[in-house]
């Protein structure tokens, strides 16, 4: 049981694609985006979403993946779905 603090009845539950759904609604042209990727499968989905109300500029970005070769791989195949 959650304490009374933080029950469900107290908290507010933010829902971001109604957000989203509200942005997209009052938009009367394509605005810039920067999306952060940090590989491929991750942001196949957001991209091909957002590109239909979107200018997008990936910003592939992940410093935490080792060996080099592996990173270069991920990077290849991010630009490759961008493509």
């Amino acid at each position: 049981m959650l304490p009374p603090l933080l029950s469900e009845d107290i908290m507010e539950k933010i829902n971001y694609q109604k957000k989203l759904d509200n942005i997209i609604e009052n938009l009367q042209s394509a605005p810039k985006l920067l999306l952060h990727s940090c590989c491929a499968p991750c942001s196949s989905y957001c991209i091909e979403y957002l590109a239909q109300y979107f200018n997008i500029t990936v910003l592939y970005y992940n410093p935490n993946i080792y060996p080099e070769a592996e990173y270069e791989h991920r990077k290849s195949e991010q630009k490759r779905l961008i493509g």
